[in-house]
This record gives C-alpha cells, sequence and structure tokens, in this order.
C-alpha cells in the first residue's frame, strides 16, 4: 500500500512540474542563412516602450475668506510643481461651485452685476470666481487670461519644466450684504499632460 502510494505521489509531482515547465513562454526559433559568396540574414527587432508617468504635486484645497467690512478676498497661491521627467500642459479642466458650505453660490461673469450694491439675497447668491496664473515658473506664452468658474470651456494655463513650480492664484466679485458666518465651496478641476 505504501509504495502504491509513493507511486501515485510521484505521479502527482511529475505532472507538476510538466505542467510548470510547459508555462514558460516559448521564444522564436532560430534560423540558419546558407548560400555561397556573400549570405545575408534578417533579424526582426521587437521593442516595447513603456508609458512615461506624469507626476505632479498641488493642493488638495485651498481656503479663501471674504472680508465684506474690508471689501476684501484674499486666498493663497495654488502652487503647481511638475516632477516629471519631461514638460508638462496644465489645464483647468473645470471651477465650479459644490455644494457642502452653508452657502451654495451661482457662479455668474463679473460683469453681470453691480457687486456693491447686491441686497442681502443676492450676496448670499451669486459670485464670480476665477483663476488666473502668476509670471513665476510657467514657461513663456502661457495665459495671462482669467478662466472665470461660470465658463465651462476648458482652459490651457501654459506648460512647466520638469521639477519646476508654477504658481496661479484665485480672484473674485462678490457682494457685501452677509448678515452671519457662511462657507462655500467649489471644486478646481486640472488636467495634466506631456508637452
Amino acid at each position: 500500500m505504501k509504495n502504491r502510494f509513493k507511486r501515485i505521489l510521484a505521479g502527482i509531482v511529475t505532472f507538476a512540474v510538466l505542467g510548470i515547465s510547459a508555462a514558460v513562454p516559448a521564444f522564436a526559433a532560430d534560423t540558419t542563412d546558407t548560400g555561397t559568396g556573400s549570405v545575408t540574414g534578417n533579424v526582426t527587432i521587437n521593442g516595447s516602450i513603456s508609458p512615461l508617468t506624469i507626476s505632479v504635486t498641488h493642493p488638495v484645497n485651498v481656503a479663501y475668506a471674504i472680508s465684506p467690512d474690508a471689501g476684501t478676498f484674499t486666498a493663497p497661491d495654488i502652487k503647481v510643481t511638475n516632477n516629471t521627467k519631461v514638460a508638462v500642459i496644465a489645464i483647468v479642466e473645470s471651477l465650479n461651485a459644490a455644494s457642502g458650505g452653508t452657502l451654495t453660490f451661482t457662479d455668474v461673469d463679473p460683469s453681470t452685476k453691480a457687486w456693491n450694491s447686491l441686497n442681502l439675497a443676492d450676496s448670499k447668491k451669486y459670485i464670480a470666481l476665477g483663476i488666473v496664473t502668476k509670471d513665476s515658473g510657467w514657461n513663456s506664452g502661457h495665459s495671462t487670461a482669467t478662466h472665470w468658474a461660470v465658463n465651462a470651456t476648458p482652459l490651457q494655463i501654459g506648460s512647466l519644466n520638469p521639477n519646476t513650480t508654477g504658481a496661479l492664484s484665485l480672484t473674485a466679485d462678490y457682494g457685501l450684504a452677509f448678515d452671519g458666518a457662511y462657507t462655500a465651496n467649489h471644486q478646481l478641476v486640472f488636467q495634466f499632460q506631456l508637452a
């Protein structure tokens, strides 16, 4: 009985080894070029190219503040750093009001409102939020146009060389009639591609 068990076990091991060796990839067969005088031979060379990984560092969130008494809008710069081995193009894909705050603004064109004259209801409803490049870091030819949140068309900001940081700033037009402390959210979506 023991011998029979050993034979079955040896058979299983043999099949397992054969199964493993069958999984090894097959390589193309060699060829032999023959002839007299001069002999030529052709070798096909197959290349495999991997895609370059795009790596960009930017903030996860940015906060702005509206101070109606001072009439000021303040926000830190939004810094974008290209960690990729080649230049990348930065695009503002979208900038939209988002839920989650105590107010959800409606984005409008800055020229459509008399901002200092807005009443309480309209101050809590409308904003003209925009984003624009700062001159540092971006390659020449970068956009100097303000991308207003009301504009649904993506805007190509410009390109950044490897290991270079470019800055963007937020700008806004807004009402002044606020009767309490409020919060509001926007969502900025970037797209990055190889230059």
